[in-house]
């Protein structure tokens, strides 16, 4: 055995070595000195985030243009207009994505059309299809 010499070490590094980090990082002119010149380019700007409305009249007016985004979004819809960057009301549209060649993939086209061809079956139909194939 090593004694209580390699006891006495071992607590002093177990106690101070924590305590000299705390006191060397958690002094200002450190912080000063090597966090803030670097502190941009880590956060963005406070500007550019988000800010979710605090008071009663905060929602009633980000509630009010949210309703005007989604009229807009139906009237775009309505009129056959489409957007660059569609927003998130419009991506719940019923219009299909079409893969490269012009088909709609694996799922038939009743989704859009709203008439069912006989013999064929829904997309949950045919997911839950391939979702029991893969457990077996």
């Amino acid at each position: 055995m090593a004694g209580p010499n390699l006891e006495l070490f071992k607590f002093s590094l177990y106690l101070f070595f924590p305590l000299a980090i705390m006191v060397h990082y958690g002094d200002p002119q450190w912080y000063h000195d090597n966090v803030l010149p670097l502190r941009d380019q880590f956060w963005p700007d406070e500007g550019s985030l988000y800010k979710p409305p605090r008071n009663r009249a905060d929602v009633k007016t980000a509630l009010e243009e949210l309703r005007q985004q989604r009229l807009a979004g139906k009237s775009d819809v309505n009129t056959g207009k489409t957007s660059a960057h569609p927003s998130s009301s419009q991506s719940s549209s019923f219009t299909p994505s079409l893969r490269p060649n012009g088909s709609l993939g694996r799922f038939s086209t009743s989704q859009v059309t709203g008439v069912r061809q006989p013999g064929s079956s829904t997309w949950r139909e045919q997911w839950a299809e391939s979702q029991q194939r893969r457990v077996v």
